[in-house]
């Protein structure tokens, strides 16, 4: 049984914005190993689901950071994402907001924090040696909001 789910502007085509505008692709040399992290940030509310996963699969990330994913929690993983990432989610009780970060599933990683007030996500990438690992955090601020907030 199928069913329609209305998720918002991550689903819906903004001509105003470039994909190559909204997103930022960049590599963290991993030179020990011999590997690199690549990682892309986007901003899900100028790309519909057709141009993101065209991001995904044009740049072939190891973590991706969405912001502004307009996504709930009655919105299944599987409906949005695919099965070969592991999927920390923050969404936005109300309209608008929310923020992700999905790894690869074959990279090791933790959920470090969750924040329930903002829209705060922390998570740590493990490297193959304990000596390397990052901690990634994923911040989405609305416009409207004081600055204040993601001082304390």
């Amino acid at each position: 049984m199928s069913r329609e789910v209305e998720v918002g502007p991550m689903f819906k085509s903004t001509a105003e914005a470039s994909a190559e505008e909204e997103c930022v692709a960049a590599t963290m040399a991993h030179i020990a190993e011999g590997k690199s992290l690549v990682l892309l940030h986007v901003n899900c509310r100028s790309n519909n689901i057709l141009e993101f996963w065209n991001l995904i699969d044009t740049y072939n990330p190891d973590v991706v950071i969405g912001t502004e994913s307009w996504l709930s929690e009655e919105i299944n993983n599987a409906e949005v994402f695919r099965d070969d990432h592991i999927t920390f989610r923050r969404d936005r009780c109300s309209r608008g907001g929310g923020i992700f970060i999905c790894v690869k599933n074959y990279i090791d990683c933790r959920v470090l924090c969750i924040d329930e007030i903002f829209e705060v996500i922390a998570v740590e990438i493990k490297g193959g040696k304990p000596k390397f690992s990052w901690e990634l955090i994923g911040v989405y601020r609305a416009p409207n909001e004081d600055m204040r907030v993601i001082e304390n």
